[in-house]
C-alpha cells in the first residue's frame, strides 16, 4: 500500500470509572486505618485515535449510558469529545461503524488533503468483538480501510496500548483529585455533585 506515518492510524477503547477515587490512600502513623468508602461504578468508554506521526489526533470518542445527559443540555455541539450513548456504556459494532464512516473517514481525508497527501489511509485495530468485519470498515472510494492486528499480540504492538490510554487515565484522575481538593465539602459529597 506504500503509506507513510501520516496515513497509518490506530484506535483502541478503554473503560474509565469517572467517579472512582484511587484505591490506595495514606494514613498517619498514629492511625490504624483510613475510613472506608464505597467505590463508584459510574463508567464510560473512551477511544483515542491518532496517526503514527502524532500530527493528527481525532476527537476522543466517548460512550456513556445517558442519551442526553443534563450537563450537556446547552453545549452538546461544543463538546471537546464525540459523545454517543449505549445502555451499558460499552462499544458495539453499530457505534464503531458509525464512528468510522461519520467521524474517522471525513476527518482523515480532510487532514490528508490539507497536508497535500493522497487520501489513502489505514486504521490498525485489535480484533475485539465490538469491531465489525473488515469489509464493513472501508470508505466508499476504498481508499481508507482497516487492518486487524494478529490475536494475542496487541498489547505489544498496538500504539494506543503503549501508554497513551494510561496517560489519559492518569491525567483525568489528577484533574478529578484537584477538583475534589479545591472543593470545600467532604470528598464523598463533592463526588456526588461531580457530573460527567
Amino acid at each position: 500500500m506504500n503509506l507513510g506515518p501520516e496515513q497509518v492510524y490506530n484506535a483502541d477503547e478503554s473503560g474509565l470509572f469517572w467517579r472512582a477515587l484511587p484505591n490506595k490512600t495514606l494514613v498517619h502513623k498514629d492511625e490504624d486505618s483510613a475510613p472506608g468508602r464505597k467505590i463508584s461504578k459510574d463508567r464510560l468508554t473512551f477511544m483515542p485515535c491518532a496517526n503514527a506521526s502524532g500530527s493528527h489526533k481525532l476527537k476522543l470518542f466517548t460512550i456513556g449510558k445517558a442519551a442526553n445527559p443534563r450537563v450537556f443540555k446547552n453545549c452538546r455541539n461544543k463538546l471537546p469529545v464525540i459523545y454517543k450513548n449505549q445502555r451499558s456504556a460499552w462499544m458495539n459494532q453499530e457505534l464503531f461503524k458509525q464512528w468510522f464512516h461519520e467521524e474517522f473517514v471525513p476527518s482523515v481525508q480532510a487532514h490528508l488533503k490539507q497536508i497535500g497527501l493522497p487520501p489513502r489511509a489505514l486504521l490498525l485495530l485489535d480484533n475485539a468483538p465490538s469491531h465489525p468485519e473488515q469489509k464493513e470498515l472501508r470508505s466508499r472510494d476504498g481508499l481508507v480501510c482497516v487492518l486487524y492486528l494478529p490475536p494475542n499480540c496487541t498489547p505489544l504492538l498496538q500504539p494506543m496500548d503503549q501508554h497513551v490510554i494510561q496517560a489519559i487515565k492518569i491525567h483525568y484522575r489528577k484533574q478529578l483529585l484537584l477538583h475534589l481538593i479545591a472543593d470545600d465539602t467532604e470528598p464523598a459529597e463533592a463526588l456526588k455533585s461531580f457530573n460527567l
